[in-house]
């Protein structure tokens, strides 16, 4: 049954042995956790030493949680209602439990991939669907090795449909992860310069992402982008279907934009037939990314009625293509959750597209990118929209971009900035009705100061540098004042 691990089962799976055993060993448990901080309902605790910390020195502290079972790697000291088993490796635990109950799991698993838009593609997924399934899906960016079988973990015999968001940032981990769970609807948004630094070449790049491919259910669909050949030999045998501009499948034509209203009306062709949403979303990827949602809405079974109208209401994410009003009138683009070089494209086409008289680009350092930034900068420098105004720059990713662009494009204003109070000291009197800028960069460079100096919400932080990768004005150093701005 979908959802349920008894006590007898987790040793027999694991290999491990009790130290201190439950109760009753036919007792149910059911999702997981790493965090002695957050446990929430989680009622299995895994135990492994970290790069900066062992989770054995805080087992303490599931006294009292909710949680029933704690699996070590160590001999600990007994727990006061928590049964605790040892086993040779708490992750490969981890990953036999969630293999074993994904392969019992009845439902429909979708994955999803790319070098960009995971996070978004599953979250306007889950809006589509959730009044249709009883679907489960990875909380936030958790993608990894960890994240996605912890996920897992949370099944309940109700559930319908699994949507998994898959990362890579090495090979053999979408292996990993798809051996984990296999599925029936495959989904590979793209291919870029994401983590290029860590895949060393595109060609790697193209190689760790389809490895998603690896494992899948029984007659899977496998879902990719029109139109780029270097895909077509890691496809898998079976049934493929592309989406995208001029998609032969799901292809999509932007009919108009509109700013005010941050609504655009998109034209699709599909096997549902021709059809025109009004879009509750502004940006370059939202045709592209809206394309693959459909792909999989589709073999899922779904109609266009289904799906239609709840276009119009995709939900908005902080630091993903948000505009806001800024000083003076100027508007902002809030697109500074992530970045890499297919990205920023992106954002910088965003706001050329809309009718204004100033475009400035406003990118923070671009981190995991290759050495130098040859494959990286060649793409940005091809790929810079002609309507652009200005573009400032800021980083180690910067100093290299900001001269190389002002030799390429030289009749564009490009500066380099030293720090965030100097973006937006530079920014602040260029701001009115007629100016939009955009601003992005990679979560270490936490470019969303920028837009807190230019929305007039300035904030002081204890730290010289970070090294924290949640949004500043979810931190607890956060520290908002009414006037003024330090970096």
């Amino acid at each position: 049954m979908n959802g349920i691990l008894r006590f007898s089962e987790i040793e027999q799976l694991t290999g491990g042995h009790w130290l201190s055993p439950p109760s009753a060993l036919d007792m149910e448990v059911s999702r997981g956790t790493f965090d002695t901080r957050s446990p929430g309902a989680a009622e299995i605790f895994f135990a492994w030493k970290g790069e900066n910390s062992d989770g054995h020195s805080y087992l303490q502290k599931l006294e009292g949680s909710g949680v029933k079972l704690a699996v070590v790697e160590k001999e600990v000291p007994p727990l006061h209602g928590v049964a605790i088993l040892k086993v040779p490796d708490s992750l490969a635990a981890l990953h036999q439990l969630a293999r074993h109950l994904a392969a019992r799991f009845q439902g429909k698993i979708v994955s999803i991939t790319g070098s960009s838009g995971k996070t978004t593609t599953k979250t306007w997924l889950t809006h589509l669907l959730k009044d249709r399934f009883n679907l489960l899906s990875n909380p936030g960016s958790f993608n990894n090795h960890i994240g996605c079988p912890i996920t897992i973990l949370s099944l309940q015999p109700s559930h319908d449909l699994l949507i998994l968001e898959m990362g890579s940032s090495g090979l053999g981990e979408l292996e990993s992860l798809s051996a984990i769970a296999p599925a029936d609807i495959t989904v590979l948004l793209n291919v870029g310069h994401a983590h290029l630094g860590k895949f060393g070449t595109l060609e790697n790049t193209y190689r760790a992402k389809t490895e998603i491919f690896s494992h899948q259910r029984d007659k899977a669909v496998s879902i990719v982008p029109f139109g780029d050949q270097r895909i077509n030999r890691y496809l898998p045998e079976g049934t493929i279907q592309t989406f995208g501009k001029n998609s032969p499948e799901f292809s999509y034509s932007i009919v108009s934009v509109d700013p005010g209203k941050m609504t655009q009306i998109i034209h699709f062709r599909t096997p549902f037939g021709d059809k025109t949403a009004l879009v509750g979303q502004i940006g370059s990827h939202v045709g592209e990314l809206l394309s693959a949602v459909l792909g999989v809405c589709y073999n899922l079974g779904l109609t266009w009625q289904d799906i239609g109208e709840k276009l119009e209401t995709l939900p908005q994410e902080k630091g993903r293509s948000t505009f806001l009003e800024g000083a003076n009138g100027g508007l902002l683009l809030d697109d500074t959750y992530n970045a890499n070089p297919e990205s920023t494209i992106n954002m910088l086409e965003t706001i050329c597209t809309l009718q204004m008289e100033q475009y400035i680009g406003v990118v923070g350092n671009l981190a995991e990118l290759d050495a130098d930034l040859i494959e990286s900068a060649d793409y940005i420098l091809s790929n810079l929209p002609e309507r652009l105004t200005a573009l400032i720059l800021s980083g180690e990713s910067g100093k290299i971009l900001t001269s190389l662009i002002q030799k390429r494009k030289p009749g564009l204003k490009t500066v380099f900035a030293a720090s965030v109070d100097e973006i937006i000291q530079q920014l602040k009197p260029l701001l009115n009705r007629g100016t939009v800028v955009g601003i992005k960069g990679s979560r270490s460079a936490h470019m969303e100061r920028v837009v807190h100096g230019l929305t007039g919400t300035p904030f002081s932080c204890t730290l010289k540098t970070c090294g924290r990768l949640n949004r500043c004005d979810v931190c607890d150093l956060f520290n908002p004042r009414p006037s003024g701005f330090e970096s």
